[in-house]
C-alpha cells in the first residue's frame, strides 16, 4: 500500500466518523506523561536517559474542515528526563567515586490536532502536535567518596529560561486512543497515548507517553 491509498483510507474514514457521529464541541482534560528523551551523538555513550513524570492539562474543541472531522486543543504539556552516572577511579592508591544525578523538565505551551477513527468502543486518533517554550527547571545531586567515605555532597537547582538548543519550538506526532466511560453520557474519557518527537536538539529528541482524563461540555 503506497502513501496516495492510505491517505484516501484516512480520509474516507474521517468522512464516514463526521457522517455517523456527532461532532463532540468544548471540553477540557487533564492527567500525567511518562516523559523522557533519545540521545544521538557522544552523550548516548554516557548518559543512559529515565523517564520522569509530568503533569499536562488544557482545552479542546471538535471541529469540521472541509467535511473532516478533527479535534483540536491548546494546552500545558512538560518535556524532560532524568539521567544518573556513576564513575569510580583510583587517584594514588586512593578509590574515588562520584554519583551524579539529574533532573530536566521543560514546560510548553501545546497546540495539536488529530483525526479521530472509531475504533472498539473508543475512538483512535493521530495528528501533529507544535509546542513553544515557556520555562523549565533543572536539578542536580552530586555525592563524592573517597575509600567509601563521604566527602562532598552537593544539590544545584537552575531555573531554565531557554529550550535545548536554544529552539523556542519543539513539534512531533501524537497517536493514542479515547475510551469513554459508560456514565454522563460519555462525556468522561480514558485517554492513553505517545507523542514522537521529530525536532532535534542538539542531538536530543523528546518522546512521552502519556494519560488523561477528558470531560466534553
Amino acid at each position: 500500500m503506497n502513501l496516495k491509498q492510505l491517505l484516501t483510507i484516512l480520509l474516507f474514514t474521517g468522512l464516514l466518523f463526521g457522517q455517523e457521529q456527532s461532532i463532540p464541541g468544548w471540553g477540557f482534560y487533564g492527567g500525567m506523561g511518562m516523559n523522557n528523551v533519545k540521545m544521538s551523538g557522544s552523550d548516548a555513550d554516557d548518559l543512559t536517559p529515565k523517564a520522569l513524570t509530568g503533569t499536562l492539562m488544557g482545552v479542546s474543541k471538535g471541529v469540521v474542515l472541509g467535511g473532516i472531522p478533527l479535534f483540536t486543543g491548546a494546552g500545558l504539556g512538560q518535556r524532560g528526563f532524568k539521567a544518573e552516572e556513576t564513575v569510580t577511579e583510583s587517584i594514588m592508591g586512593l578509590e574515588v567515586s562520584s554519583d551524579v544525578k539529574g533532573e530536566t523538565s521543560l514546560n510548553y505551551l501545546d497546540v495539536w490536532m488529530v483525526m479521530p477513527y472509531p475504533f472498539g468502543p473508543g475512538l483512535a486518533w493521530a495528528g501533529p502536535s507544535v509546542g513553544m517554550f515557556l520555562n523549565g527547571k533543572s536539578k542536580v545531586d552530586m555525592k563524592m567518596e573517597m575509600n567509601g567515605v563521604e566527602i562532598a555532597n552537593e544539590s544545584l537547582d537552575e531555573d531554565i529560561e531557554s529550550g535545548p538548543g536554544d529552539d523556542k519550538a519543539d513539534y512531533g506526532i501524537i497517536i493514542g486512543y479515547s475510551y469513554p466511560f459508560p456514565i454522563m453520557d460519555g462525556k468522561l474519557s480514558l485517554n492513553g497515548g505517545y507523542y514522537l518527537g521529530l525536532m532535534d536538539h542538539d542531538d536530543i529528541t523528546f518522546n512521552s507517553i502519556f494519560a488523561h482524563i477528558s470531560y466534553r461540555l
